[in-house]
């Protein structure tokens, strides 16, 4: 584990203090909370304009949803909960480990793995490896994703860069299985075909 101090964003300081709030599980908090919580632990970063004793919701909530566009938590009624992968990311943080060292070189990432394991046992893979690739359908890009046709906007974005960030991460690996290269090639088919539903989304 590498000791270097790093300087993090006002992204990774949230990540950092959901993760404290959480105790490192997947445990919903509260906006309210989250603002106080980053007020104290970052005044320099989170005060308002002009009034440093008081906290700044408005760049909390758009920080907020940053991180929430790129899959790390989820939220609902101002209720926010970290992701599998947001917790990963949180943890490697707090210790310091720089951003290139989040995978290493000899296994994936817990978030990665367990998409491993969903994607493998989808149907629409199963297709893809036994060349039938014209049978596959809106709805295997959708189960690919982990999401359905009434996916909000925002939770439908941060899915897709969860996915590409898994990605990313096999693209990486030097010595990946067959069936992982397999993943890789499904990853790009759907993401080609299915382009139109990439395109509604992301207006």
């Amino acid at each position: 584990m590498s000791n270097k101090k790093i300087k993090m964003t006002h992204q990774e300081k949230i990540l950092v203090l959901l993760l404290e709030l959480s105790g490192g599980m997947k445990k919903k908090i509260k906006y309210e909370d989250i603002v106080a919580g980053l007020f104290k632990k970052f005044p320099e970063d989170f005060h308002l304009r002009g009034y440093n004793e008081y906290p700044d919701s408005d760049i909390v909530n758009k920080r907020l949803y940053d991180v929430k566009k790129r899959g790390l938590l989820i939220a609902s009624h101002r209720v926010f909960m970290l992701t599998e992968s947001g917790l990963e990311l949180a943890e490697k943080i707090k210790k310091g480990i720089g951003k290139e060292d989040i995978a290493s070189a000899n296994r994936f990432s817990r978030s990665a793995e367990s998409e491993f394991v969903r994607i493998k046992s989808l149907e629409g893979f199963r297709l893809f490896l036994h060349g039938e690739e014209d049978k596959i359908s809106e709805n295997d890009f959708y189960n690919y994703l982990g999401v359905t046709v009434r996916t909000p906007k925002n939770a439908f974005l941060g899915r897709m860069n969860t996915i590409k960030d898994v990605m990313n991460e096999i693209k990486n690996k030097k010595d990946a299985d067959p069936l992982t290269t397999q993943i890789l090639k499904y990853h790009k088919f759907l993401f080609s075909r299915f382009q139109h539903l990439k395109d509604y989304f992301s207006e």
